[in-house]
């Protein structure tokens, strides 16, 4: 893992929530979700990101990079509280440590912690730790991405001991991502495992059939923007074969 990726600060100011920032989160929401680079599925999901990363410290656009909306709830990712604890006072050491047995092969991580007043704890997760729990399991994260998931359990495990007032509710992707049917990479970034499953069979499914359907438009677009393109292609009559799918495909690719 990068020295980068564990060592990314940023400066996190307490922050409340004022008439002017909620009108202006009010004013942003819209524009977020309708440049599709966000991950929110509406100005509502928009809004509860902004409102959660500010609160937290973060700025209003970069709460969209520390903040994912999983399972309809907006969620510090772990990233975003590894950034906290970089930049709280309290916190004088972080020390994340990569095991291996003699032959080099990857056995867990290992991660101290030290506050200001002396009290210091070291947390360690192995994939052992995790075959015992029964998290390694056919296509799941501990599978495929073992070693990020072991460095942030154990990142959360020793944050939650030494530092409980600074991470409380943000360490629960860090310790149980599975949870939430997603996997960590190494910058503290979300992975959801069936997309991941869903990019690696993508050239199989597109060598089986090159046929664009309506439903595979509705899950790219926006309902009215689909219609719009029916009623220039058809005059508003639903589609009646492939042809005028594809049709109907071109006028928003081309629209985009």
């Amino acid at each position: 893992m990068s020295e980068n990726a564990l060592t990314t600060v940023v400066n996190l100011p307490v922050r409340e929530i004022t008439p002017g920032v909620w009108r202006m989160i009010q004013e942003i929401a819209p524009v977020m979700y309708r440049a599709r680079m966000f991950g929110v599925s509406s100005p509502e999901q928009a809004i509860a990101t902004m409102l959660k990363g500010y609160e937290l410290g973060f700025g209003l656009t970069a709460s969209f990079e520390f903040v994912k909306v999983i399972q309809g709830k907006p969620e510090v990712i772990p990233r975003g509280a590894l950034a906290l604890l970089h930049n709280n006072p309290h916190i004088e050491k972080i020390e994340i440590k990569r095991l291996a047995d003699e032959q080099g092969n990857f056995i867990g991580y290992e991660t101290t912690m030290r506050r200001d007043n002396g009290f210091e704890y070291t947390a360690r997760w192995t994939m052992e730790d995790a075959r015992r729990a029964g998290l390694v399991k056919p296509d799941s994260g501990w599978e495929k991405y073992p070693e990020n998931m072991c460095l942030w359990r154990s990142v959360g495990f020793c944050a939650d001991v030494v530092a409980p007032d600074i991470t409380a509710g943000l360490t629960t992707l860090m310790k149980m991502p599975e949870a939430y049917g997603v996997a960590l990479d190494e910058s503290g970034d979300v992975i959801d495992v069936q997309d991941a499953q869903d990019a690696r069979r993508a050239p199989q499914l597109a060598a089986e059939s090159d046929t664009v359907t309506l439903n595979d438009l509705l899950a790219q677009y926006e309902p009215d923007e689909v219609m719009s393109a029916v009623q220039q292609v058809t005059g508003g009559r639903m589609p009646g074969s492939a042809e005028e799918v594809q049709k109907i495909a071109e006028v928003l690719h081309g629209a985009e």
